[in-house]
């Protein structure tokens, strides 16, 4: 059987490329040929060794440049010509403007998941364009592929894209073979209650209110300590957040560590008594899944892509307000078995919704549909109908529409 080609464009790393490296660890080898274009990345390129995937490694700049910008939609509209793939999956903002330009010009269908939607980054004129660029890309759009039920609703309602167009697959992490059977740890993990984030240091995932937050809960509990870790990656507010820690006297116990790899990513989130995240937007951020993978009680903005995953009060939190985040901590703090039910809820939620090789199988069928529309028509697919929105409500996916 010919194999299903499938080439990924995207320029930004951080969650994309955890994205796009779970699709190459789980995807079936057997149907599908990828092939990535990317910027380059150590820890992409040994997925892709491992997988024998190929990888070509492109610089395309975040920013927005009409010289630079019409050198890359031609680098990319060869590449699509040359690699004649069955379908272009493109992802972000920029390589999602870019890719699909190119992959209309060049007579290829494209998949296209934003990952967050672009102008949600931005305020005043610099977000108006954002828009206005998004707006205009609809007419190269084949298909669209959100990773949250709230990013959908946003493509749809917002920048206009029909919702027939629109498939929904959530993010979704690697478990273990023998998850269901592992024993959580119990809370409290550490001595000193360790609260953590996993954010890079950018308007997008506010720091500057997780520092704040961290103030007032020290104020009550002075023996906790707050971690976060991202830095040295597009560090636009750094100077900020580091003049808000000295303003409040909490240097001692507020620390900033260095962007690193997937494992110790992973040991730092298994050793937090209290997952935090304040981003201002999100599609769905892998932070949130995996501290639930590993029961650690979450508390998270109430924004795109977490309010897709949060019940309050059931398996984590989503605060919209200073005073919110405060509270939300303070009582996993001083109720161990609040925590340990919350985290345990978490990693029930996160493996029955969010498990990669689950919905690997359900992202095979999006890709023959787009590859080949009219065999892909009879394509049966569990937990969502093509051609129709779904959401998820009270854990059990419904279709609306």
């Amino acid at each position: 059987m010919k194999k299903i080609k499938i080439l990924h464009i995207t320029q930004s790393l951080g969650g994309v490329e955890t994205y796009i490296r779970e699709i190459i660890t789980h995807i079936d080898k057997e149907q599908f040929d990828l092939k990535i274009i990317s910027p380059p990345s150590k820890t992409l390129s040994e997925v892709c060794a491992q997988h024998n995937v190929a990888h070509i490694e492109i610089d395309i700049s975040r920013n927005f440049n009409p010289f630079s910008d019409s050198i890359s939609l031609i680098r990319l509209y060869r590449l699509i010509k040359r690699e004649r793939p069955s379908c272009v999956h493109i992802h972000s903002s920029k390589a999602g403007f870019l890719g699909r330009i190119s992959s209309k010009l060049a007579g290829y269908p494209s998949l296209f998941t934003p990952n967050g939607v672009s102008y949600l980054s931005f305020t005043g004129m610099k977000r108006l364009i954002y828009f206005t660029l998004e707006s205009f890309a609809k007419f190269f759009t084949d298909r669209i592929l959100t990773v949250s039920y709230s990013e959908a609703n946003r493509l749809i309602y917002e920048v206009g894209h029909k919702q027939n167009s629109i498939d929904v697959l959530l993010n979704s992490v690697t478990f273990p073979l023998n998850y269901s059977s592992l024993q959580r740890t119990n809370y409290p993990k550490n001595e000193h209650p360790k609260i953590g984030t996993i954010a890079r240091l950018t308007p997008q995932k506010n720091p500057l209110l997780y520092v704040t937050v961290a103030y007032h809960v020290i104020q009550t509990h002075p023996e906790s300590h707050f971690y976060l870790l991202g830095a040295g990656f597009h560090d636009h507010l750094k100077t900020e957040v580091i003049d808000l820690i000295n303003r409040y006297g909490i240097a001692d116990q507020f620390h900033i560590l260095d962007w690193c790899d997937p494992k110790a990513s992973s040991e730092f989130i298994n050793s937090l008594d209290v997952f935090v995240l304040t981003s201002v937007f999100e599609g769905l951020p892998y932070s949130l899944l995996e501290s639930m993978r590993a029961g650690v009680p979450c508390v998270v903005s109430a924004c795109d892509g977490c309010l897709d995953v949060v019940r309050n009060g059931e398996n984590g939190y989503a605060c919209l307000t200073k005073e919110q985040y405060v509270k939300a901590i303070l009582d996993l703090l001083e109720n161990p078995i609040l925590a340990k039910r919350i985290g345990e809820n978490g990693a029930s939620y996160s493996y029955t919704f969010h498990n990669s090789s689950k919905n690997s199988k359900i992202l095979s069928e999006i890709y023959k549909k787009v590859s080949n529309p009219e065999w892909s028509d009879e394509v049966q697919v569990k937990n969502l109908e093509f051609n129709s929105f779904a959401m998820v409500k009270d854990h059990e996916v419904t279709t609306l529409g």
